[in-house]
């Protein structure tokens, strides 16, 4: 279609102008020729086509969540009952039965302030031990995801500013580790946590596997965070630092009042994008054999007479993923929208 082009002003009432600005565009950018006209229409059609099967299959002609196993094997739309009836499998995976009210209780304290999740699955209060391999699904992948950051995100920050200063020493050792990591594969660093790793403990040392993860991932997630802070430190005018330097501010004030705050700001769009990488990168814990969300769901619709529904449990678990990167990105905006106006 043709490039957009400039609304001329129109006056008149608001709402008038609004009208007929709107109906200049359309006329300008999606019907100025016969050709572009026919684009229009196509896109449109595909449009509409799409969205009147999407709402036939999953509104007009799907079971509802209440309905049951004979009804979903009858009606030609979604089986929403399949979530209903699988939900725990998905959102928990092999945790036992008995005692996946603490997985729930763990993931929406979570969800709700990024508090300790590890005290809920272990033995607490007489509560029976549940080990490590079977910590499924919603608690493994928030749990992974939030601990993971929270750990690799103050780590960046301290290679990013190795890396930025003017010591030889820390900026090879920042550059080396950085570049190092960066080059190296998800998937081998995931091996790496699960293999490698427990043959560097003293003999008779064990280290359970999603604290192998957890410490693999955060110094994988680390060097793409230094990167985001490097290029915010970049950004920083170097006069900002002698006008601190000038005022008589140490090194270390330097860093904390003027430095970093505004090489934060700059790089809030590259961090942002890191954590929604990493908060994605968390269902490659399936390769090593540890159950996210997507696994969960197989577990669920590998039942026999469950087996026709996988697309309603993986739309389901791809809402979650679109919901809470969604959040993350809005949140981030505002942030950078209020990082500008306190400029």
């Amino acid at each position: 279609m043709t490039t957009l082009a400039e609304t001329p002003l129109v006056v008149g009432p608001p709402r008038s102008r609004r009208i007929v600005a709107a109906g200049r565009w359309l006329r300008s950018n999606l019907f100025s020729s016969w050709w572009n006209t026919l684009l229009t229409g196509l896109v449109l059609y595909g449009v509409v086509a799409f969205v009147a099967k999407a709402l036939n299959w999953g509104v007009v002609d799907a079971v509802p969540f209440s309905g049951s196993r004979a009804e979903c094997a009858a009606a030609s739309g979604a089986c929403w009952a399949f979530l209903r009836e699988k939900a725990n499998l998905v959102l928990t995976g092999t945790y036992p039965e008995p005692e996946r009210w603490r997985a729930y209780l763990a993931s929406f304290v979570m969800i709700a302030a990024i508090l300790a999740f590890a005290k809920a699955p272990i033995g607490v209060a007489g509560l029976p031990v549940v080990e490590s391999h079977r910590w499924n699904g919603l608690p493994l992948i928030l749990f992974l995801s939030a601990f993971s950051m929270a750990a690799a995100f103050p780590l960046g920050v301290v290679l990013a500013l190795a890396r930025w200063s003017g010591q030889r020493g820390l900026s090879l050792f920042a550059v080396g580790y950085i570049e190092t990591v960066r080059a190296i594969p998800m998937v081998a660093v995931l091996f790496a946590g699960i293999f490698i790793l427990p043959l560097l403990l003293s003999r008779g040392a064990a280290i359970e596997p999603v604290a192998a993860i957890l410490i693999v991932l955060t110094l994988f997630y680390a060097a793409y965070f230094a990167e985001d802070v490097r290029g915010g430190l970049q950004a920083l005018p170097k006069g900002q630092t002698e006008a601190a330097a000038s005022l008589g501010l140490s090194s270390a004030q330097r860093i904390r009042l003027v430095v970093l705050p505004q090489a934060l700001r700059t790089a809030i769009p590259g961090i942002t994008n890191s954590i929604i990488g990493s908060f994605k990168d968390t269902s490659l814990v399936a390769i090593v054999g540890m159950h996210d969300l997507l696994s969960t769901a197989r577990m669920a619709y590998a039942d026999p007479q469950w087996q026709a529904y996988s697309l309603e449990a993986n739309l389901a678990i791809g809402l979650f993923y679109f919901i809470c990167c969604w959040l993350i990105s809005e949140r981030a905006r505002r942030l950078g929208h209020g990082a500008v106006k306190a400029r």
